[in-house]
């Protein structure tokens, strides 16, 4: 049992750091799964006429001329932006928790409810800060995927991410890195919170029934 321990302290140090692993690894093997679907919703936003056929023979023609791999085109900027975002949520949430929350409400954070506002409320602190670090990456992925429909033979399709960040800045300054924060943070933060507190939720009710 000593043996056992001590093997274990020198990760203990580590241990807060569980959550921000976690939520990268998690989230680079879900980038890259559903990256041909985000692939098909951005042009599907983009598309004048927002017809699934339409889009679909699209990309049809630029893989019987590209292959395969240009269902993954813009998989570099997404994991630029969903993989930091997943660690700094995930690592931000816990110390949203802890640190924050958790002292402000007090013994009401011990009760159902009180957890469930708690989580709420860490979750989507956390989500603001994640969002908004990584909305230029959001951006640069986003005019890159829409440029390559809506202009393909655009020298921007074959451009690195540094190079659309530097375009982009160019163009419309830091500022334009922000584009459509507002909007994103509409929607990211509110699912952020809802999705924790669920899921805190689920963890107590899933606890009480085994007890």
């Amino acid at each position: 049992m000593g043996r056992e321990m001590k093997r274990r302290e020198p990760w203990a140090a580590y241990e807060k750091y569980s959550s921000l692993v976690a939520g990268c690894v998690a989230r680079t093997s879900a980038v890259v799964a559903i990256s041909p679907m985000e692939l098909v919703r951005t042009r599907m936003q983009a598309s004048a006429t927002h017809d699934f056929q339409t889009v679909m023979g699209d990309i049809q023609r630029e893989i019987n001329k590209g292959g395969l791999r240009v269902l993954w085109r813009g998989l570099v900027p997404t994991l630029w932006r969903d993989v930091p975002f997943s660690a700094i949520y995930w690592f931000g949430y816990e110390q949203w928790r802890e640190t924050v929350y958790q002292p402000l409400f007090g013994d009401r954070a011990e009760d159902r409810v009180g957890r469930i506002m708690v989580a709420f409320c860490s979750g989507a602190s956390s989500g603001v800060v994640a969002a908004t670090l990584t909305t230029p990456f959001d951006v640069a992925k986003t005019r890159r995927q829409i440029q390559s429909y809506t202009h393909p033979h655009s020298s921007t399709t074959q451009q690195t991410l540094a190079q659309v960040v530097r375009q982009i800045v160019a163009a419309n300054g830091a500022k334009g890195l922000f584009a459509g924060i507002v909007p994103r943070l509409m929607k990211v933060v509110p699912s952020c919170a809802i999705m924790i507190s669920s899921y805190e939720l689920g963890k107590m009710i899933a606890a009480e029934m085994s007890t």
